[in-house]
Formats: C-alpha cells, sequence, structure tokens
C-alpha cells in the first residue's frame, strides 16, 4: 500500500465516487455522461487521481474507452441542469459524509468540448462467454486536477455503457 495514499485517507483527504446504475459513457463532446470529476474555479485545492476504472455491462462491439479533458481553465465547468454523483469519504462512510472540493456527475453538459488525455482501454463483448473485464489506469498522483479542470470519462467511436469509478486525494497545492 502507498503510504502516501494511507496517510492522506486518515487525514479524511482522500474521496471516491462511482455510478450506482449503469450508464452510457459518451462519444468525446460537450454532452458529457459517465462520469466527470470537476474541480471549482475558486477551491483553493488540488484534486490527486489516484485511480479510474470502468467495467461495462453491455454486449456490445468494440468501444474504446478514454479518459478526457479540458484545453484550458474555465470558471464554469459544467452547465445548470447536470446529475451530481455521490462522492464517498475514504475514513468516514455514507454518501456525502465529510466532502471535499471536488465534484462528480454522472450526467453533465461541459463548458467545451474536451481532449482525449488517454485511453484506458479497448472493449470488445459480443457474447457472453468473453465476460466483462474491469479497465483501470493508476495513476499513483501522476495527474492531478488543478482548480477550473475536470477529468472525465469518454469513448471514441460510439457510447459505452457500464460502470465508472474514481478515486482522488485533495491536497492544498504546493
Amino acid at each position: 500500500m502507498d503510504q502516501f495514499y494511507l496517510r492522506e485517507a486518515r487525514l479524511g483527504n482522500v474521496y471516491h465516487s462511482h455510478n450506482t446504475t449503469a450508464g452510457a459513457v459518451t462519444v468525446l463532446s460537450t454532452t458529457c455522461t459517465g462520469l466527470v470529476l470537476a474541480n471549482p474555479f475558486n477551491s483553493g485545492k488540488e484534486l490527486i487521481v489516484a485511480n479510474m476504472s470502468f467495467v461495462g455491462s453491455t454486449l456490445t462491439t468494440i468501444r474504446e474507452i478514454g479518459i478526457a479533458v479540458p484545453t484550458e481553465v474555465q470558471e464554469t465547468i459544467v452547465t445548470a441542469g447536470a446529475t451530481t454523483a455521490n462522492i464517498y469519504n475514504g475514513k468516514l462512510a455514507g454518501a456525502g459524509v465529510n466532502q471535499g472540493v471536488g465534484v462528480t456527475y454522472s450526467i453533465a453538459t461541459l463548458t467545451s468540448t474536451p481532449l482525449w488525455f488517454r485511453p484506458l482501454g479497448s472493449a470488445r463483448v459480443t457474447n457472453a462467454v468473453e465476460g466483462l473485464g474491469v479497465m483501470s489506469a493508476d495513476f499513483d498522483g501522476t495527474v492531478i486536477v488543478p482548480p477550473g479542470f475536470y477529468i472525465a470519462f469518454s469513448t471514441l467511436t460510439a457510447a459505452a455503457t457500464g460502470l465508472c469509478s474514481i478515486t482522488w486525494v485533495e491536497t492544498d497545492p504546493s
């Protein structure tokens, strides 16, 4: 176990969010479903991404699942009418307990089209025998979401249905 994450979890600075039901992860655009982690413009914190994962829940043809980010800092990240997702603190049980500054959305209209940041995996499941595996990226602190930015799940060619999950640490900027 990484000592940084263990120490931060004990301090109550580790957070996790995921979909509560399987949903479509949309193609790279301002209409974003799946899961978005946003760091508000005036938060005063950095969100250090530990892990992001996706598991498909519907048999389908090939889909590229990846991670998207904005091209520049934004005072407004998501327009009105977005659907927030529950956030759980790594130290305390229950949704909405010991909330940090990060906000997650399962449905959001972003204020700008995101940039394809990196692939998470390629899902091709056309029959039940193949199974639906987890695609995961362990960033271990190599990706930091500063204030006014977000990180989101996206696809390249067609929507994919499944469950998204993200874990992060909130720290003061260094």
